[in-house]
């Protein structure tokens, strides 16, 4: 049972029975520790370095005598917290490189409230890590109800999610916790003439655009296409350009 957890943690069959053999003995010679593991003397000299390496493993001296012991399991958490790191830093490129060369394009259509709902919990899950928004707040609470929105708001921000929002300029909804720029929030905003505004809300995140309607149509959809989301990212760094920071409270 150790032994298959210790392969599942990503050491070698042999790996795992000479550590297992060293936790067992305490500080040992390699000739007491490949007793142990029943196996070859001339084996274990190299597997014990390679745990040395991997830093699950100590040599120490007692007089002329070369001594080995395990290190504290733990160590195996942190090693496995690192390759996960490690992973996780390039994961985004990789994502990039498959999506390049084998998505193809995709339409999913929600309809009613609980079916635009699954649109934000697809948002939730970006790996970009930012939501490019063009929104009518009004009418954005209109679709799946304002304790809905705040709830996703939440957690949007717990999953380190920022949003760059569009508002209308005029006729809309501000306050502190929406329509307004609130880094707090992980949320900064431009506003634009309300002429420009028709769905209730427009995202795009990753390869992805995302519309929903307003409550009068009560659908949404989920574009799924490289080129597509790109264009559409291009337009909306367009109009953030030319928005303005405050809107029109009079």
């Amino acid at each position: 049972m150790y032994k298959k957890a210790l392969m599942d943690a990503g050491l070698t069959h042999k790996q795992s029975a000479v550590y297992l053999a060293s936790l067992q003995l305490g500080p040992s010679k390699v000739p007491e520790i490949a007793r142990e593991a029943e196996m070859k003397r001339t084996t274990v000299y190299g597997i014990v370095d390679e745990l040395a390496a991997l830093g699950l493993m100590q040599q120490s001296y007692k007089g002329k005598r070369k001594l080995y012991k395990a290190e504290d399991p733990s160590v195996i958490l942190d090693m496995l917290e690192d390759k996960k790191k490690r992973v996780s830093e390039i994961v985004p490129e990789l994502s990039e490189m498959f999506i390049t060369h084998n998505a193809r394009p995709k339409v999913t259509f929600f309809e009613g409230r609980e079916g635009v709902k699954k649109i934000y919990d697809d948002a939730l899950d970006c790996k970009s890590k930012e939501i490019k928004e063009v929104v009518r707040v009004r009418q954005h609470n209109e679709v799946v109800g304002d304790a809905f929105i705040k709830e996703f708001i939440k957690k949007r921000i717990a999953r380190g999610i920022v949003a760059r929002n569009l508002h209308p300029k005029s006729g809309d909804l501000y306050t502190a916790e929406r329509g307004m720029e609130s880094p707090v929030l992980k949320r900064y905003v431009r506003y634009l003439p309300p002429n420009v505004f028709y769905a209730a809300m427009i995202m795009i995140y990753d390869h992805k655009v995302a519309m929903i309607s307003s409550k009068a149509e009560n659908f949404g959809f989920i574009i799924e296409s490289k080129e597509f989301s790109n264009t559409l990212s291009a337009y909306f760094d367009f109009m953030w350009g030319l928005g303005s920071r405050e809107p029109d409270l009079s």
